[in-house]
């Protein structure tokens, strides 16, 4: 199981220089060969960067029909501690509660993001899980 950032999703989307390798993960996701989950927070940042209604409907129906994927929800009393969290380990908050998240889950994130290689949790590039 894996946590799968915001910017696998953008790699793809706008397929910048890594959206290939970005792709195979992402549709071995979608097969139900990898499982992983995404946090709700990401989906919606997601969507507020596509903005377009029918776009984010689009991708909102693509992701129901990813079969290992989990969409993760957060408290607002997860967000709370993230957020603090985040504040001394020198994350912002978007970063925050995916460190949250995988340490709390004791799972490796998917990302591009260098900011959590400072951290206790592991990173890996999609490249690496395939």
């Amino acid at each position: 199981m894996y946590l799968i950032d915001a910017n696998i999703v953008l790699e793809v989307l706008y397929k910048r220089g890594r959206w290939r390798e970005s792709y195979k993960l992402l549709n071995a996701v979608k097969k139900g060969s990898l499982s992983a989950y995404m946090l709700h927070f990401a989906v919606h940042g997601i969507s507020a960067i596509l903005g377009k209604s029918s776009l984010v409907a689009k991708f909102l129906l693509e992701l129901l029909t990813w079969k290992g994927l989990i969409v993760a929800d957060l408290s607002l009393e997860e967000e709370q501690i993230a957020a603090e969290l985040a504040e001394k380990i020198g994350l912002d908050f978007d970063d925050g509660l995916h460190y949250y998240f995988a340490k709390r889950r004791n799972i490796p994130i998917i990302s591009f993001d260098k900011d959590f290689d400072g951290t206790d949790i592991q990173r890996l590039e999609p490249h690496e899980v395939l």
